[in-house]
């Protein structure tokens, strides 16, 4: 029998890397998906429950888009005509991707891995480009890849590594690829040093990616959100987006958390400061190295001791996103960093298990 085009196309996408939800172990301290834990549980309850009084969940959002599109604009510091939202800013790749038809990708590693699986469905090459042993941006390398690509993706701060790329190499890789779509991950930003809103908004062919998931708490809500020129936010608020992809509710909570912004700023600051606390005292540790980071996570490399030390913060019911070896460094764990106790009882673990 002759195969058709779709079956061969079911083929190729079975055959693909396919998510797996991490298991929720009751009681355990979760610290391998970057939630901001940091941020008072009450607070984003409050939030919620506020919220849910407001709304009438029988009606479509009609307003409550272009309200938060306000909102976020302040935020960021931008006009809101720049913005365009989503659920979450993975839909928002989604779309992107299925929809300005990319035929080559060019990515560094390791990277956001979300990304590579949806071009790979997409059917999109994906060319990468490994970061240097220090996890820092080879821009030749990159930009070798680039210019050969339709779409150049720059996640910063990186995940799962955490650390925020040199704002003048990045702005140089933006310059060199004029015609090209460059998407700026900035998932993490919030936590970092810059951002490169301003300078989507002057581009014709820059994205910068954004989400409510991790400084604002609200990752069970979904609300991403991206920045661009004011042409390419328009076509997408009105026709590559669907006409209301976010929630009513999840929209009153994110327009509720960002009226509350001085208090997620507060976190943000705790969670910078403990950062630092946690990777001092992690390079202190024999058999430990932490690398730099500007996101609310330490990256680590344990070496040969990856095996205790993973089986140690198991037995303790601490939860970190094991990754193993990669780039040349042998037994990486992502760790998310959240309160001083909970950040405490991942460092005692660590500490006991190599002592």
């Amino acid at each position: 029998m002759k195969k058709s085009a779709l079956s061969e196309n079911i083929r190729r996408i079975s055959r693909l890397d396919r998510y797996v939800p991490p298991e929720k172990i009751e009681g355990a301290i979760k610290l391998d998906s970057n939630e901001n834990f940091a941020l008072d549980a009450q607070f984003v309850k409050d939030v919620a429950q506020e919220a849910a009084a407001q709304v009438d969940l029988r009606e479509y959002p009609l307003d409550q888009l272009g309200q938060l599109y306000v909102q976020l604009g302040r935020y960021a510091g931008i006009d809101q005509k720049y913005v365009a939202a989503g659920s979450g800013s993975d839909q928002i790749i989604e779309l992107l991707l299925s929809t300005l038809g990319s035929r080559r990708a060019t990515v560094f590693t390791p990277t956001f891995s979300y990304f590579i699986n949806r071009c790979e469905l997409h059917d999109i090459k994906v060319d990468k480009v490994p970061l240097t042993k220090d996890f820092e941006l080879d821009s030749q390398a990159f930009l070798k890849s680039a210019r050969k690509s339709d779409l150049a993706y720059i996640c910063s701060p990186n995940n799962p590594t955490g650390n925020q790329f040199d704002r003048q190499i990045v702005a140089e890789i933006i310059d060199a690829l004029d015609g090209k779509l460059v998407l700026i991950d900035e998932a993490y930003v919030d936590f970092a040093d810059y951002s490169l809103v301003s300078e989507a908004t002057r581009r014709d062919n820059v994205v910068v990616l954004r989400t409510l998931s991790k400084a604002f708490g609200l990752a069970g809500a979904r609300v991403g959100y991206m920045a661009t020129n004011e042409r390419l936010a328009r076509i997408f608020r009105s026709t590559i987006q669907s006409p209301y992809p976010i929630s009513v509710l999840s929209l009153a909570i994110a327009s509720g958390v960002l009226a509350r912004s001085d208090q997620v700023k507060k976190t943000i600051d705790i969670v910078r400061k403990e950062r630092r606390r946690v990777l001092e005292r992690l390079a202190a540790i024999r058999g430990v190295k932490p690398f730099r980071s500007d996101a609310n996570v330490a990256f680590i490399e344990t070496g040969n001791n990856y095996s205790l030390v993973s089986k140690a913060l198991a037995g303790a019911g601490v939860v970190v996103k094991l990754i193993g070896n990669v780039a040349g460094h042998k037994g990486c764990m992502r760790v998310t960093i959240g309160t001083p106790e909970i950040n405490d009882r991942f460092l005692q673990t660590v500490e006991g298990a190599l002592r």
